[in-house]
């Protein structure tokens, strides 16, 4: 195990010594260099291209795709199998980039299977830093922690300090959605910790940015104690620091974008309008990096703020024509990001109600429900793909271990025919040299001993063959049972699917019975309108008639499951808002809290805040988990 780790290092030494040599250039750069280097060995190469290719996916994501893909393809062509795990680790975060989630998934799943070929710890560590790190972007925080720790142990020792400290920043991560503050602080710190050990600077950016968070939220829970709203000041500009210092040497400048944003929602929140210029500068900053590293969440989130300011001035149409040029910034694009379009729709809808102008806030309306229609078709296809996908590499991998079982049966069946055949030769030999011996016997003894020994030549083939066969029958048998059982787990999953997918669209049936009360109250205060009227009364029979499927849907949910809201209420004593309500039935959904605060419209800091509400009116303990207690129901 030494020796692997040390061919590890060696490549890896190699490639820091080539970088550090060119430091003046950029990390894309460096690398590039080290590729036209003519001493550099197969394993090497393999390191160099998939580094290449991480530095390459900000600012070209499609040829840094390719670029990983060529690591791959000469990886395979070495025989440890570490150098293919660690490319596809890095080839999943690239594909994340390209938004494809799905190409994402099944390179995870790669490198998983790649790294349980080696004996190599940092390839396996790498590789499960990646499998919690898609867990967590799945919403699902109690197997990103076991996969973290896995990692951690994989790690130890290793000397991989750039990695470990990735994974205290995902563990860090989990705990704040967790409302763990003591566990957040401390992963926090040893995020910051290894970061500086390996003076990895786009890790440094990210542990000052976890610190930062989570003197936030503390201060959101202690608003008396002034001193943790220094403190997350100081994590934050200490970052911006960092950044305008080394930023040549990092990748991930999208970090700097959350860090700039996040000053400016400090500033917003905890100072008052006389602020104003340096919130929007601030969102000036976020806004720019958010253009050049393609991260249009920041750019309409500065979007979204800019607009509020001008809303409070009472400057509308400066309101309005902000949130335009975000939605055409994002309509630009070629991904579809309906979650971002829906945010836009709502306040522009919201926006058009405060100016009077029902009129477009109902068209604004009519498309927000378009796209939130789209966005559930959407979120069914991509699970239905993930788990097709899920399915389709499990196949494979079994098929190649059943090939490789074969091959190895085939071969053992030939050192067999060969030992039968030399067994054979030697009985003819005995047998030749017996007869010159027996000369004298009769010619139907020779024969009958001839007979004799055809006889037992053809029982010892007959018998091979039927172990042979009989071994084949059971292999084929437990391939069948094995296939039976993953297609019954698919179905298990197909079936808990649809009844999540059922229950989602409960909830949009409740808000568009919401819009169609709102559509009334309209009608009422516009009563002598009477272009206004039928407008609106056509509006609300057409909705009524969309309803009428998600209606049936409803009750098939309430045969499935017709106790859950009830229970909530009663743990609750019927405390439980309506909002609540929809809030706990998303975290049934499995919905993670950035698409609830998108599905109910409201800031992501809101959705922590609500979700602490929730825990206390159910009168959960703090070791409690509400998104585990919930889904129990």
């Amino acid at each position: 195990m030494l020796h692997i780790i040390n061919k590890i290092a060696v490549s890896v030494i190699f490639i820091l010594l080539q970088f550090f040599v060119s430091s003046a250039q950029t990390p894309a750069d460096s690398l590039g260099a080290v590729l036209t280097r003519k001493n550099i060995t197969r394993e090497q190469k393999v390191s160099t291209l998939s580094l290449l290719a991480e530095a390459k996916s900000i600012t070209e994501t499609v040829n840094a795709i390719q670029i990983g893909h060529k690591a791959v393809e000469l990886s395979r062509m070495l025989p440890d199998a570490q150098y293919t795990a660690m490319a596809y680790a890095i080839l999943a975060q690239i594909y994340l980039q390209h938004d494809d989630i799905g190409k994402s998934a099944a390179a995870v799943d790669s490198a998983l299977l790649y790294a349980g070929r080696t004996e190599s710890p940092l390839a396996k560590g790498i590789a499960w830093y990646r499998k919690s790190w898609m867990e967590n972007l799945k919403g699902k925080p109690q197997e990103a922690l076991i996969s973290a720790q896995r990692s951690l142990r994989y790690l130890e020792g290793t000397g991989a300090a750039k990695y470990q400290s990735a994974v205290y920043y995902i563990i860090a991560s989990i705990y704040a959605n967790l409302y763990d503050s003591p566990l957040h602080k401390k992963y926090a710190l040893l995020c910051l910790q290894t970061a500086l050990k390996s003076m990895d600077y786009d890790n440094i950016l990210l542990a000052y940015q976890t610190l930062g968070t989570y003197w936030q939220y503390y201060h959101m829970q202690h608003e008396e104690d002034r001193s943790s709203l220094d403190s997350a000041f100081y994590y934050n500009k200490i970052a911006l620091n960092t950044f305008l210092a080394k930023k040549d040497r990092m990748i991930f400048h999208s970090t700097m974008a959350i860090i700039a944003l996040n000053l400016a929602d400090l500033y917003a929140q905890n100072f008052p309008a006389s602020y104003r210029d340096t919130v929007l500068h601030y969102l000036d900053m976020a806004q720019k990096i958010g253009y050049e590293t393609h991260h249009l969440e920041v750019i309409a989130n500065c979007y979204g703020m800019k607009s509020d300011y001008e809303v409070a001035a009472g400057n509308y149409e400066k309101a309005e024509a902000l949130l335009l040029k975000g939605l055409e910034v994002v309509n630009t694009d070629s991904t579809k990001n309906l979650a971002t379009r829906i945010q836009f729709m709502t306040a522009l809808s919201n926006l058009s109600e405060k100016r009077g102008n029902y009129r477009e806030a109902l068209k604004y309306q009519k498309q927000y429900s378009l796209l939130y229609t789209d966005l559930y078709n959407e979120d069914k296809m991509n699970i239905t793909k993930e788990l097709e996908a899920k399915y389709q590499t499990e196949k494979n991998a079994t098929a190649l271990k059943t090939l490789q079982q074969t091959a190895i049966l085939h071969k053992r069946l030939g050192y067999l025919y060969i030992g039968l055949a030399l067994a054979s030769i030697a009985a003819a030999i005995f047998l030749f040299r017996s007869l010159r011996f027996r000369l004298k016997l009769a010619e139907k003894e020779r024969e009958d001993a001839a007979l004799l020994t055809q006889l037992k030549q053809q029982e010892n083939k007959q018998l091979a063959m039927e172990k042979q066969e009989a071994v084949l029958q059971a292999r084929i048998r437990e391939e069948e049972a094995k296939r039976l059982i993953a297609e019954q787990q698919l179905l298990q999953e197909r079936q808990e699917r649809l009844q999540k997918d059922l229950l989602a669209g409960t909830l949009l049936v409740e808000q568009k019975t919401a819009l169609l009360q709102t559509l009334r109250r309209k009608i009422t205060e516009n009563r002598n309108n009477k272009f206004v009227l039928t407008q609106l009364n056509r509006i609300i029979d057409h909705d009524k008639k969309l309803d009428e499927s998600f209606a049936g849907n409803k009750a098939d949910f309430d045969n499935i499951n017709p106790e859950f809201l009830e229970k909530l209420q009663e743990r609750a004593a019927h405390s439980l808002s309506r909002l609540d309500l929809k809030h706990c039935s998303y975290i049934y959904l499995g919905l993670t809290n950035k698409e609830i605060s998108q599905r109910l419209g409201i800031a992501p800091k809101s959705i922590l805040m609500a979700r602490y509400r929730i825990k206390l009116k159910l009168r959960l303990g703090k070791e409690e988990e509400l998104d585990v207690y919930i889904r129990s129901l």
